[in-house]
């Protein structure tokens, strides 16, 4: 259900707006939002603040960012033997690091060690850019000599003198051509290519006219700082830049053994993101020059809550609450039993539900949990995805509001062996083989399958409807619930009796028929409501097209069938593969067996992978799409009360004063 809200309305003294900010970050359960702007109050300037902590926060992304890069390319030399760079093992699945609210104000205590080590890591960066520029200079440096090192003599021999013009360096080999100029020079070239290189010596006088010759030629002269021959320049350039990579690969070892100081990294991410959510909220207070006023969000079954702090805090503080007005923008807040929450995640993917609007959750879960069984519908693959995910949950412990989506994938595994029974599947080989009981087998019969998949989407649609039409009801418009809704259950009962109903009763046609016209004239009613004049009989004709789409959202259904009969197929392919390979070395059998036993592992794995995404995926479109387009339409802001900016601790309200629980720690 969607929790019910109250604004809270707050009236302080502005020497003690802070230490309220903080009161309502405790309490973990006050969204702030802008206060209604009254003659004589002003909006507190809290810009520079919320500038610079925007600056301290893009420079902790910086950091985070930097150092994984750095890990990465310290891993990548220390495999070439070129640093001696171990990472330090990390434990799997290591529960949410957790702070007492105390703890985590403290952490402001730490702002300059913090701010030492993202100086440290800029420097490091900056030298890594110097290290990027110097080694591209010397690979263009290796480039421009390339052409003269089958020059044996010293570059710096081709300078003029007094009475003699020397020259060397690169024409296009496409534009060299011999003329007058070369008569008055002695000249060579060297190499073979687009680029030759042309080395010179000619008269003073002749200087002009050679000049003019090679200026056709498009010579480009080598650099004049190279004195030595071009092979020499080249080796000591080589030189240097080996040393300029082992200089980088020495500053990458120094950032990434920063890792060390990603917790403290962390700890002030969260704490400058809370604390700009604190200043923003003061920025939409209305303030006089001695008080404020500030308003919020609580939930209802919150109120208590955050009423016994405020009024034990000792604050000179006046408060009240109200109920959301029509035109307010409430947040959301869907409060559900566990078995509920973690399809919660599906539905804020597609969109949060608005304040007023019915909660979508409560109605997806059974359709979801289902269907995902019937796509994946393995019971070995049931079975390793509710241990994996059982044996994350217990380790990580995540905290209130996270982890839904494992829960999600657990309770899949769940529905997955239910299903697996039915089909008969135990990782792709059939209960037959085994002498167990089962439903039916997908593959043997595919076309059972295909009407249960078929069956289920309708039963589905038919229940959206049913909501939407319960819906209408609470919005006093009952007209548009019975014809709009009820329409679809004649249409669809009155099909199934008229095209089927004869092998049961003679008259069951009869009624078929009967139903099929109160379900089209209801159909055409629905179109009619609210529309005006000659419109009305287009708008009701027009709501007949809606049986076409009826049918392509009923197709859609058939991915159920489409992915249940694909992971059956894949799972029993790899099998027999493994027997295949095992089968073909009866000299070897042991090596067979092991071959096989690797295949099976590979195989399964690959399969439950890219078939529980898939099932995911599938199962998510068809809520949106399919069930969702029937009555929910979302565009609503999810409630996110002080402190669920948080991203990498969590604050354990289990160490507060108070004994009721909080939402903070991180956002839901």
């Amino acid at each position: 259900m969607i929790a019910e809200m109250r604004k809270l309305i707050l009236i302080g003294s502005r020497s003690e707006t802070r230490a309220t900010l903080d009161l309502l970050h405790k309490s973990g359960c006050v969204e702030l939002a802008p206060s209604k702007s009254e003659e004589g109050t002003f909006r507190p300037d809290v810009s520079k603040d919320t500038d610079a902590l925007a600056l301290k926060l893009a420079d902790l992304e910086f950091a985070f960012e930097f150092i994984k890069n750095a890990q990465r390319q310290a891993g990548e030399l220390s495999k070439k033997k070129i640093i001696d760079y171990k990472p330090e093992k990390k434990k799997l699945l290591l529960p949410q690091p957790t702070l007492t609210f105390d703890e985590f104000l403290a952490a402001a205590e730490r702002e300059e060690e913090a701010k030492k080590v993202v100086d440290e890591l800029k420097e490091l960066s900056s030298e890594l850019s110097e290290c990027a520029a110097e080694k591209l200079r010397c690979e263009n440096a290796l480039a421009a000599l390339a052409p003269f090192v089958d020059v044996g003599a010293p570059l710096s021999l081709f300078a003029p003198t007094k009475r003699v013009f020397a020259a060397i360096g690169t024409i296009s080999s496409s534009e060299f051509k011999l003329g007058e100029w070369s008569e008055k020079c002695v000249w060579r070239t060297y190499g073979v290519g687009s680029q030759t290189a042309l080395a010179l010596v000619c008269l003073k006088e002749d200087e002009e006219s050679v000049r003019s010759a090679l200026s056709e030629m498009e010579f480009s002269a080598c650099p004049a700082e190279y004195t030595g021959t071009a092979v020499e320049e080249s080796e000591a350039i080589r030189q240097r830049a080996e040393k300029i990579e082992s200089r980088r690969a020495e500053i990458i070892l120094r950032a990434a053994e920063k890792a060390e100081e990603l917790p403290l990294l962390k700890l002030m991410r969260d704490h400058y993101g809370v604390r700009y959510a604190k200043e923003t909220g003061l920025g939409a207070t209305a303030c006089t020059a001695s008080s404020y006023v500030l308003e919020g969000w609580v939930p209802l079954a919150f109120l208590d809550r955050v009423d016994k702090m405020l009024a034990e805090s000792g604050e000179s503080l006046s408060y009240y609450f109200v109920e959301p007005q029509e035109g307010d923008d409430v947040p959301s807040l869907a409060m559900n039993n566990s078995l509920v929450t973690p399809y919660e995640t599906v539905t804020n993917m597609f969109s949060a539900p608005k304040y007023r609007e019915l909660d979508p959750n409560p109605h997806i879960t059974a359709f979801f949990f289902l269907f995902f069984g019937m796509m994946l519908a393995d019971v070995g693959y049931g079975i390793l995805l509710t241990l994996f995910t059982s044996v994350y949950l217990a380790k990580v412990k995540p905290p209130r509001g996270r982890g839904n989506m494992i829960k999600l994938l657990c309770m899949g595994g769940i529905s997955t062996v239910i299903w697996g029974v039915m089909f008969g599947s135990y990782f792709g080989v059939s209960a037959a083989d085994f002498g167990m009981w089962y439903w039916f087998n997908p593959i043997e019969d595919p076309i059972t399958m295909l009407f249960l998949s078929l069956g289920a989407g309708l039963v589905q649609m038919l229940y959206g409807y049913l909501v939407n039409m319960v819906a209408l009801f609470r919005q006093k418009k009952p007209l548009e619930a019975i014809f709009g809704n009820s329409c679809w259950y004649f249409l669809v009962f009155g099909v199934a009796a008229a095209f089927f109903g004869s092998s049961l009763a003679a008259w069951l046609p009869y009624l078929g028929y009967a139903l099929l016209g109160v379900g089209l004239l209801f159909l055409v009613l629905s179109g009619v409501i609210g529309s005006k004049g000659v419109k009305r009989i287009g708008s009701g004709l027009g709501k007949l097209y809606g049986i076409v789409n009826f049918f392509s959202d009923l197709m859609s259904y058939t991915r159920i069938f489409g992915l249940g009969l694909a992971s059956a197929v894949i799972a029993m392919v790899f099998n027999q593969i493994g027997v295949v390979i095992k089968d073909m070395m009866p000299s070897a059998p042991a090596l067979g067996w092991l071959i096989a036993c690797v295949i099976f592992f590979i195989g399964h794995a690959f399969n439950l992978g890219i078939n529980t995404l898939g099932s995911y995926v599938h199962d998510s479109r068809l809520q949106f799409v399919e069930f969702f387009g029937k009555f929910y339409e979302g565009g609503g802001r999810l409630f996110a009360p002080l402190g669920s900016q948080m991203k990498y601790y969590y604050v354990d309200d289990k160490k507060y004063e108070t004994k009721t629980k909080s939402m903070i720690g991180g956002k839901r």
